[in-house]
């Protein structure tokens, strides 16, 4: 017989409520997935000698597998039955993708196809599950303990990540000094995959709610709604966010393969530029939502989307590296402000019983530019080859599409959103702060 203080223990949204303290679990073990797992894909890629072009190419064409599959994702769930299933089924899958990496870099062989497939299966379990995993906290935790909750579990991932990503870096650098850097790999891929299977333990864990089957054929049946005129406003700024990817991806895969294949740059300078990045993003994310709780977030979104213009660009003036760790500053500080205004937008311009469907197909529309602005770049980098001047043309050309789709967001009529901030689950950390991330729907807060 369970006892009062049990009692009191399992009460839902209480203060020892195990499923809150088992998603805090699972944020930490998944950022330091993220940290010291998928990030390394690139460089991986470039140290078993795929080449550079390669190395882009694995940072971004697997996510398009992710994006394609994920439009199935309710389906699947009525098939296997709950969200809590699917959603560890998903994290099984991605703990088990990273074996036979680290096997391969044991080998210290891996073909280019299978760097490709297994790279897929990984953001294909990952990005399937990440509207279920949205609906699924929205009825795990309570209303009145979801702002404050998800700003800890927020800063809790954050925190992992960086924490990993620089271990991992420091791990990379002595091996490749020691001649094992593929070791290395192999050592951090058996962690990430470790860690993962732990997140997938507290998920597995945590108690579904009794209403959860309700609540699933509700959300399923009122996201199969057709979306309404009502959404002009939605779809304009989602042809912004599109076209904007299309030109960050144009640059942003080959920053890796230029700092580590043409620059020469060692594991501990590629890690401390990116993790400058990553912490200025961070640590402005707070600013920013001050600002749109002031002015609106169509005003932060502005800011990021200009502050995005240059950052290519900027590549090309120097290589000095107190010049590059000055633009991944201001790199994180615009990437902070463009996707915070973004998410803040979007979701101010959808109805509430649409938004988990909205963005599943944004997710889709997202991917597909990923991989339509990396196979650009790529096809410039096979026609002109790896060379200096290859690389300014797309950090220019990247430089010069921001700019134009500024013209785009101009024709969107954007209303002073009520939402003043929406916390973001990391999903891979990239260079120049470019995260893969996704909004937690539950965490969004209104303005008083």
């Amino acid at each position: 017989m369970l006892t009062a203080r049990e009692l009191s223990n399992d009460r839902p949204g209480g203060a020892s409520d195990p499923n809150l303290s088992r998603s805090m679990g699972d944020a930490a073990c998944f950022g330091g997935m993220v940290g010291c797992g998928e990030t390394y894909f690139p460089a991986f890629a470039l140290a078993v000698g795929l080449g550079e072009t390669a190395a882009g190419l694995v940072a971004s064409i697997p996510l398009l597998v992710g994006g394609v599959i994920q439009l199935g994702s309710p389906y699947a769930i009525k098939r296997i039955g709950g969200y809590r299933r699917w959603i560890v089924l998903g994290a099984s899958l991605q703990a088990l993708a990273f074996l036979p990496l680290a096997l391969a870099a044991w080998h210290e062989t891996l073909t280019l196809s299978m760097m490709m497939i297994i790279a897929s299966v990984y953001w294909a379990a990952g990005l399937s599950t990440g509207p279920a995993w949205n609906t699924w906290m929205e009825q795990i935790v309570p209303s009145q303990h979801r702002a404050r909750f998800f700003s800890k579990r927020s800063r809790l991932q954050q925190t992992c990540t960086f924490a990993s990503l620089m271990v991992a870096g420091l791990v990379l650098q002595w091996a490749s000094q020691e001649g094992i850097a593929l070791t290395g790999f192999a050592a951090l891929f058996c962690v990430a995959a470790g860690l993962r299977l732990v997140s997938a333990g507290f998920l597995h864990r945590t108690r579904e709610p009794k209403t959860e089957h309700h609540a699933m054929q509700s959300a399923i049946k009122g996201e199969s709604e057709c979306v309404s005129a009502d959404n002009h406003s939605a779809m304009r700024l989602l042809a912004y966010l599109v076209a904007m990817q299309v030109f960050i991806q144009l640059s942003g895969p080959y920053f890796v393969p230029y700092m580590l294949g043409h620059l020469q740059f060692g594991y501990g300078i590629y890690v401390s530029l990116v993790a400058v990045a990553f912490l200025s993003k961070v640590m402005s994310l707070a600013f920013w939502g001050r600002i749109a709780e002031r002015s609106g977030a169509s005003k932060v979104l502005w800011i990021g989307g200009i502050g995005l213009v240059p950052l290519a660009a900027l590549w090309i003036v120097s290589t000095n590296l107190y010049w590059l760790f000055a633009i991944q500053i201001l790199s994180g500080i615009a990437w902070a402000a463009y996707e915070l205004g973004f998410f803040l937008m979007f979701f101010e311009t959808l109805p509430a019983n649409q938004r988990t469907r909205l963005l599943t197909y944004y997710n889709f529309a997202n991917t597909l530019a990923v991989c339509l602005g990396a196979l650009t770049g790529a096809a410039m980098l096979a026609t002109m080859g790896c060379e200096s001047r290859t690389y300014y043309w797309l950090f220019g050309t990247s430089s010069v599409g921001r700019l134009l789709c500024l013209g785009l967001l101009a024709g969107v009529v954007l209303p002073k959103g009520s939402l003043k901030t929406i916390r973001m689950r990391i999903l891979s950390v990239r260079p120049g702060a470019g995260s893969v991330t996704v909004p937690i729907i539950a965490s969004a807060e209104e303005s008083p």
